[in-house]
């Protein structure tokens, strides 16, 4: 089934709550999003939380002894059994983990870095 989310473009103007949501092309039409500010989402994609049997997402969270936690979900939705068997298996697995590594560490040092913004004239 393809998956759609918001266009970078179309993501201010819309309620913020669905600024990472990946639905089916009829769940946005319900939301009354136009299809104009929608894209298509490849295969593989991620989402934003933990998908459990009861139909909950744990997103995130934060303890002052562990810190700040977010947790997602990567989807190969047309890998077959055996595909999936040999990267579960742990290297393959170990290799992504070191890739998204390095991207998450980019971007903290980025994030950590950004100036605060300035609140008119104070």
């Amino acid at each position: 089934m393809q998956q759609y989310r918001l266009k970078k473009e179309a993501v201010p103007f819309i309620k913020e709550a669905h600024a990472t949501s990946i639905y089916p092309f009829d769940t946005w039409n319900q939301l009354g999003i136009d299809i104009k500010a929608l894209e298509l989402v490849k295969d593989p994609f991620i989402t934003y939380g933990i998908k459990t049997t009861d139909k909950s997402s744990s997103l995130s969270g934060w303890a002052a002894d562990d810190g700040s936690h977010f947790h997602f979900t990567i989807h190969f939705p047309s890998v077959k059994y055996r595909e999936h068997d040999k990267f579960g298996k742990g290297r393959q697995t170990r290799d992504l983990m070191d890739r998204i590594q390095r991207v998450i560490d980019n971007y903290y040092i980025d994030f950590v870095n950004e100036p605060e913004p300035t609140l008119g004239n104070q």
